[in-house]
């Protein structure tokens, strides 16, 4: 019988360098199969929440111009002016734990009727935002305060990305339309954010562990906090965010 050749070991540097690449790979892997789970839970109360961009308008003319057509079949509590929930709030995970955010490509922003689409977001440090002007005119876009993100016009189906940098709230504007507004609060402890359907459910794919979750209105935190372990596919709030603080001025 011969027997099978042994293939050298491979030695001195070239062998370390094979050791180090190899324990890289490895950790690669370990970090890549990281156990995910998702939540699942609902936002209530947010009918009841005006956005300051209606707040500013009524200053001037306290009649607040509906687009809506008033008509005798609609409940008076859906005529009356508030936030849209899928565009106005937004859901944070926040956790102590460092390092468990997503890398995400540039997330999609839309600006067209007036408005910006969601027009709150919390993010990581290091998040992108690419703004779309969905509209047939221009947009002059800038962060209000900040000389890094100064106005530059975004003409029709145009873009234009913005990255956050500070932690705290960054607001962006439109020199033309004055109702085209977006709230950034930039967070280190953000690891996920959703954004809510039209009744107010959200979902949310988090690496497995404890975190706090918050929704934002206007760049700022509203109602209640809840505190949520996720440690599967299936975990579901117990109890939904309620976020109205009051009927609307």
């Amino acid at each position: 019988m011969i027997a099978a050749k042994r293939r050298p070991r491979p030695s001195g540097p070239v062998g370390a360098a094979c050791v180090v690449f190899a324990a890289a790979a490895l950790a690669a892997g370990t970090i890549a199969a990281a156990p995910m789970g998702s939540i699942r839970g609902k936002v209530t109360g947010w009918e009841r929440l005006l956005p300051q961009v209606y707040v500013d308008a009524a200053k001037n003319d306290s009649r607040r111009y509906n687009w809506r057509e008033p008509s005798p079949t609609v409940k008076q509590e859906f005529r009356r002016l508030s936030a849209n929930v899928s565009r106005d709030v937004c859901v944070v995970a926040l956790t102590t734990s460092s390092g468990q955010a997503h890398e995400h490509e540039p997330v999609s922003i839309k600006v067209t009727g007036g408005r910006i689409t969601p027009s709150t977001v919390v993010l990581f440090p290091g998040s992108r935002l690419s703004f779309k002007n969905a509209d047939p005119f221009p947009h002059v876009l800038y962060e209000a305060g900040s000389d890094q993100w100064a106005a530059n016009p975004v003409g029709p189906g145009s873009t234009r990305e913005w990255s956050s940098t500070s932690p705290g709230l960054h607001i962006i504007r439109d020199e033309v339309f004055p109702s085209v507004v977006m709230y950034v609060f930039v967070d280190p402890t953000a690891v996920e954010y959703a954004l809510p359907d039209h009744e107010g459910s959200f979902t949310m794919t988090l690496p497995q562990g404890d975190y706090t979750l918050k929704t934002f209105f206007d760049g700022k935190p509203v109602g209640r906090e809840a505190s949520v372990h996720v440690g599967g596919p299936g975990t579901e709030l117990r109890e939904p965010l309620t976020v109205g603080g009051g009927e609307p001025k």
